[in-house]
């Protein structure tokens, strides 16, 4: 568990905060010759390489070499396929879940071969936790609620061209403080503030003239806070439970 959360973080990091738009609009644009890709597989060694050094107590060998390359190629593989699909959320999951899918294997045969590194990590393990679920919840999730919402944002800016097709900052930010606070209070055991909280905006929002109007913004405000909501009281009751 504690080898997979280090690793995960790094991914995170490499996929959702140090990754430029540019690289993505490049990885689009050029698929395997792009330099864009050239420059977020580099990212993904560096912090990758960094992480697995810090497992293997800083000895580079041949099996920290090995791992990490397993690690970075099939990245390289998975996200070349993925620039020649459409931004869909099913694409986008499918991505997110193979890169997944390999840390979890490279972990699992970490912690059978190398059984007292994770005995050594125990003692980082509930930082490690809350770290990596506040990470998860500000811009990964932020980008997951995105391409959830998409379809129903673009339906909106096709009926008036006055609404911006991309949500706003302001609203990115928000939802972030707000997966925050709902992980914070259900990992520590406060359940009733985010249930509060969830049909408390919803009743606020759908009292809008404007919302109440439009059957799309409807649909789109109740889909966009409910994925956020949820996902972070799953979150929550995961740190909880991990206690």
């Amino acid at each position: 568990m504690n080898i997979l959360l280090l690793l995960f973080i790094a991914h995170c990091i490499a996929d959702f905060y140090l990754q430029k738009h540019s690289w993505i609009m490049d990885k689009v644009a050029h698929h395997e010759r792009s330099m864009g890709l050239f420059f977020h597989v580099l990212t993904h060694v560096f912090l990758t390489g960094l992480i697995l050094l810090w497992i293997f107590s800083f000895n580079v060998s041949w099996i920290w070499l090995g791992l990490l390359s397993l690690i970075v190629i099939t990245h390289y593989g998975i996200d070349i396929w993925k620039s020649y699909q459409t931004f869909k959320l099913s694409y986008y999951l499918i991505d997110q879940c193979s890169h997944i899918i390999i840390l979890c294997a490279v972990s699992y045969w970490i912690t059978i071969s190398y059984p007292d590194i994770n005995g050594q990590l125990f003692a980082y393990k509930s930082i490690l936790i809350w770290i990596a679920a506040g990470i998860f919840l500000a811009n990964p999730m932020a980008i997951t609620v995105m391409v959830s919402i998409m379809p129903l944002r673009q339906a909106l800016h096709n009926q008036d061209n006055t609404i911006s097709s991309t949500p706003s900052k302001d609203g990115h930010y928000m939802g972030i403080i707000e997966r925050l606070l709902v992980m914070v209070c259900v990992g520590s055991g406060y359940f009733v503030i985010p249930g509060l909280l969830y049909f408390g905006k919803l009743y606020y929002r759908l009292q809008d003239d404007i919302v109440k109007k439009n059957v799309l913004q409807r649909r789109y405000m109740v889909l966009g806070t409910s994925v956020s909501f949820i996902s972070a009281t799953c979150v929550g009751l995961l740190i909880n439970l991990s206690h």
